[in-house]
């Protein structure tokens, strides 16, 4: 049995913790070390059983608790090698942390995963796939300006993902965002659309995907019916039955977090 918690999961800041078999990480640390601190206790975590932080960019929504994190803890880290370079000349890692690069497999105890390039303004940002303990795949991208051919490879045949769906493009162009902030949101390296993230999860479910998370979700450009219902109707529209044939899920942006296990 496997178990997947967005413990927050907005352009304000991102946490996931994921666990199976008797193993633990998290994937990223973009809320203050007590914001984390209180989210873990609330879902009965205990800090002191993850085996692994792993980041996956530079953004300060993805490292703002990273250093006083790695500081207070012995929580071995792993990222890209352009990230981690970033990371310590930065100052936010710690001189006694446990540093592993993993630009392509590694090992978190009983979990098995790959790194693999996003296509995101950052200095090498990355998504996961993991191979569980009990066999069950899991990918998560929650920062990309478009699914490259790299990402779909990398996500297709998970049985749970978790997608970026960043912003509606009316909401964006109706915004009071400043207009080189919306030209970058809706680069090919910036965040990925509603309907981008639908298309995608409607390419997954032919590859036999059954559990969908939607991701990164923008509170000023986004509303979370909005993105599920765009991806519900995609999916939908290839003749699949929700609670039948896939569980589509949004990630909170903070609080009311609920662990999927599967």
């Amino acid at each position: 049995m496997s178990r997947i918690c967005p413990l927050f999961s907005s352009s304000k800041g991102n946490s996931v913790y994921l666990s199976g078999g008797g193993s633990s990480l998290l994937i990223d640390a973009g809320v203050s070390f007590k914001q984390l601190l209180i989210a873990l206790e609330a879902q009965n975590i205990d800090i002191s059983h993850i085996n692994g932080i792993l980041v996956t960019h530079e953004h300060s929504d993805h490292i703002h608790g990273l250093k006083v994190l790695l500081k207070r803890t012995n929580i071995p880290l792993y990222t890209s090698r352009g990230t981690m370079e970033y990371l310590w000349l930065n100052g936010y890692i710690p001189a006694h942390t446990r540093i592993t690069v993993c630009d392509g497999a590694f090992n978190i105890g009983e979990i098995e995963g790959t790194a693999f390039q996003t296509p995101h303004d950052a200095s090498h940002s990355v998504g996961y796939r993991f191979l569980m303990p009990d066999g069950r795949r899991v990918g998560v991208a929650t920062d990309l300006g478009h699914v490259s051919g790299g990402v779909r490879e990398s996500l297709t045949g998970c049985d749970l993902v978790m997608l970026e769906s960043n912003y509606d493009p009316g909401m964006l162009e109706c915004s009071s965002y400043p207009y080189p902030l919306k030209r970058r949101i809706k680069s090919e390296f910036g965040h990925l659309s509603n309907d981008d993230c639908a298309c995608m999860l409607a390419l997954l479910a032919k590859c036999g995907t059954t559990r969908f998370v939607l991701g990164h979700l923008s509170e000023q450009n986004n509303i979370p019916e909005l993105a599920r219902q765009t991806a519900k109707a995609a999916l939908d529209s290839g003749g699949l039955k929700e609670n039948v044939d896939y569980t589509l899920a949004v990630a909170p942006p903070r609080g009311r977090t609920q662990t999927i296990v599967f």
